[in-house]
C-alpha cells in the first residue's frame, strides 16, 4: 500500500501477528537487483569479477556468484562479454545503471530487461520487446492515436477526463483496430494471456 512502509508494518508486527493462524515470525524480502555489466574481460574468471566487484565496490553485495549472459560458444573469440549479476541489500539499486570498479577499470551496467515474444509494450503496445527499448512513436492504448497513453483526453469539449477512457471514448486498438483497448485478453492480436506469458531463458548480448 503506498500509505504504509513495510518497515512500519513490520515494526508492529506482534499486534497482528495473532490474526494469521500458525504465523510464528514475519520477515521482509531482502531487495535484490538483477544487473548486466558490459565489457567484461573474458580472460578473467567469474570468481574473480566476484571478488573484484565486492571489494571495491563499497557495499555492493552479491546473492551468488556472476554468470556470463551468454554461452560460451557465443563468447568464443571475444575479448570481452557481458555478465549478470544480481545485487542485495538496502542499496542494491544504488548500483544500477552505474559504473563498477573491477579489474583496474570501470564497467558500464544496466537493469536486466526480461521479456520474449509475448511481452506487450506500455509505449507503443506492441509485442516482443520491454518499453524501456522501445523505438516506435507512443501510442495511445485506448483510441490508438499517436500520443502517450497518459495524455488521453476527452474527445468532447465539456469532460475533463484525462489518462482514461471515458463514456465518449470511441475505443481503438493499435494491433487489430477493433473497438477495444489494446491490452485486453479477447484482442485477437495477443499472443498469450498474462499469466502464461513467461521470460525466455535465452536473451542476446547487447552491444557496449
Amino acid at each position: 500500500m503506498e500509505s504504509i512502509k513495510a518497515t512500519s508494518l513490520n515494526s508492529k508486527v506482534g499486534s497482528f501477528l495473532h490474526l494469521i493462524p500458525g504465523t510464528v515470525s514475519v520477515l521482509l524480502d531482502t531487495p535484490v537487483s538483477p544487473v548486466l555489466v558490459h565489457g567484461i574481460p573474458t580472460s578473467k574468471s567469474l570468481v574473480e569479477l566476484a571478488m573484484e566487484l565486492t571489494t571495491f565496490n563499497t557495499g555492493l553485495s552479491l546473492t551468488g556468484q556472476p554468470r556470463w549472459l551468454t554461452t560460451d560458444d557465443t563468447r568464443a573469440g571475444k575479448s570481452a562479454s557481458t555478465v549478470v549479476i544480481t545485487i542485495t541489500g538496502p542499496r542494491a539499486s544504488d548500483y544500477v545503471g552505474k559504473r563498477l570498479a573491477a579489474f583496474s577499470s570501470t564497467y558500464r551496467t544496466e537493469r536486466r530487461l526480461r521479456f520474449n515474444s509475448h511481452t506487450q509494450c506500455s509505449n507503443c503496445h506492441g509485442y516482443g520487446h520491454h518499453n524501456n527499448k522501445c523505438t516506435n512513436p507512443a501510442t495511445c492504448r485506448w483510441c490508438a492515436s499517436p500520443h502517450p497513453t497518459g495524455n488521453h483526453t476527452c474527445p468532447t469539449a465539456t469532460c475533463r477526463i484525462r489518462g482514461r477512457p471515458c463514456n465518449h471514448t470511441v475505443l481503438r486498438c493499435v494491433n487489430c483496430k477493433s473497438p477495444h483497448d489494446a491490452h485486453t485478453t479477447r484482442c485477437p492480436s495477443r499472443r498469450v494471456s498474462a499469466q502464461d506469458d513467461k521470460p525466455d531463458e535465452g536473451e542476446e548480448e547487447m552491444t557496449t
